[in-house]
């Protein structure tokens, strides 16, 4: 049995503040910075203790943030290197002529990021992307804040949620509740399809409505280029950079290159084609230097809030709070999930809600997949007792769990678009917050309707 700490109550109490502010539109940073202390001396009384956690947790946050962090400051740079050199121009030109109205860029980029993500995972995908079609997508009458929803919700909802190909998150989910992993899939699809198309015609409508305002007011000419025509050297590196880029599509694709190994990939071919940029420059030298710091100086700005605020949140993973606390800790969210398993009516209904819940409740960390060992144990144990399929039960939390933190509406989850696409974090969650909770409350409705 689960017993519930003062420590606990604080997290709890916390968290409750901290969604409150954010709806308020109010910074949380200090709010997060008097959490985490705070944490830290009811979970070991002891002051000095709690001002080394508070250290500790940030830079624990920043290791674990490290390497998307570097992967998409080496994007800016590359971005901001093929944008001097026009090259810009000649990748995005042959996309103009398919994405010449809201309606077709939004479906064209939803599925090539729903495709991408299926295969490299979003991350890798976001980074492949955003720098090529970001201005087509504006030319065609689609603002950032649309754009970076369609592929957050594209990309980081609707693929990841399900993960047919990788199979990272069934694999998880399914050995937790002791069921094959094919079995998950094939059962999750109705819920995952309820999800995802709910979620989709919403943004997809709400998107058209704020294009049809933006047109009437910017009177935007979708073939308009304002640049010079580029160089001959532009269009060598340009056909590089595609080449490249593709070339690493294929190689995900033969080798099963996915993750982690996907993002060092695309981060070593980012690279690349940035030397390639600055070589055709004067002062290549100094150019790239250049480059490469005002990608990290971006991704830095950018990053710095996100790692306090997760610093916080990632206390509620057992592994995270075991390397702040104590090795003895558990993780505050996993603790919260278990005492509401071990504290309500078990119903289908209930129950049902419970896993929904602890979806919802693990993925405020900000990382879809740490409590999906916790969605399969409990699911596990639930279906034995009321005679229920485990496999409904960990699909509806395995969807709550990484549609809430895998990054759709929660700010510091949405970071890897963000910051390719230029537009703030919260921004982004408030335009997916309607989508996606829709989505959920259906899929929800949908999995009592399978028990």
């Amino acid at each position: 049995m689960v017993t519930l700490t003062a420590s606990h109550i604080a997290y709890l109490i916390m968290i409750l503040i901290i969604l409150i502010l954010l709806l308020m539109r109010k910074d949380i940073i200090l709010p997060i910075i008097l959490a985490i202390f705070l944490i830290g001396f009811l979970s070991t009384g002891n002051i000095l203790k709690a001002v080394q956690i508070l250290y500790t947790a940030i830079f624990v946050s920043g290791k674990r943030l490290w390497q998307i962090i570097v992967i998409i400051s080496l994007i800016i740079s590359m971005s901001k290197a093929l944008d001097d050199i026009g090259a810009d121009i000649i990748i995005t030109k042959p996309f103009i002529k398919y994405l010449k109205t809201p309606t077709f860029s939004f479906w064209i980029i939803g599925f090539l990021t729903m495709f991408l993500s299926f295969f490299i995972w979003p991350a890798p995908a976001v980074g492949l992307l955003g720098t090529v079609l970001i201005n087509p997508a504006l030319k065609s009458g689609i603002n950032k804040i649309s754009l970076a929803s369609i592929v957050s919700i594209f990309g980081f909802g609707v693929a990841l949620s399900s993960d047919f190909f990788i199979q990272g998150a069934p694999s998880i989910t399914a050995r937790a509740a002791g069921i094959p992993i094919h079995t998950l899939i094939l059962t999750s699809l109705p819920i995952w399809a309820t999800a995802s198309t709910v979620s989709i015609l919403i943004l997809y409508f709400s998107t058209l409505q704020q294009s049809k305002i933006q047109q009437q007011n910017n009177h935007l000419d979708v073939n308009s280029i304002d640049k010079p025509s580029p160089p001959f050297s532009s269009f060598v590196v340009s056909i590089i950079a595609v080449v490249l880029f593709i070339l690493d599509i294929i190689l995900m694709l033969l080798f099963r290159i996915h993750s982690n190994a996907a993002t060092a990939l695309i981060g070593g071919t980012s690279i690349i084609v940035l030397i390639a940029s600055t070589i055709v420059q004067k002062n290549f030298l100094d150019k790239t230097r250049e480059y490469l710091r005002e990608g990290f100086i971006t991704g830095m700005r950018t990053f710095s809030p996100i790692i306090v605020i997760s610093a916080f949140f990632l206390l509620g993973e057992t592994s995270m709070a075991k390397e702040v606390i104590s090795p003895h800790a558990k993780g505050y969210l996993v603790d919260l999930g278990m005492y509401l398993s071990q504290h309500i009516p078990l119903n289908k209904y209930t129950v049902s809600l419970l896993e929904f819940s602890l979806g919802v409740l693990t993925g405020l960390s900000g990382s879809g997949f740490s409590g999906l060992p916790l969605i399969g144990a409990i699911a596990k144990t639930i279906s034995s007792t009321l005679n229920l399929n485990p496999a409904i039960l960990a699909s509806i939390g395995q969807i709550a769990a990484i549609w809430t933190g895998g990054g759709t509406i929660i700010p510091w989850s949405t970071v890897a678009v963000s910051t390719v696409i230029d537009v703030e974090a919260e921004k982004i969650a408030k335009k997916n917050m309607v989508p996606a909770i829709a989505g959920l409350i259906a899929a929800y409705f949908v999995t009592i309707f399978l028990l």
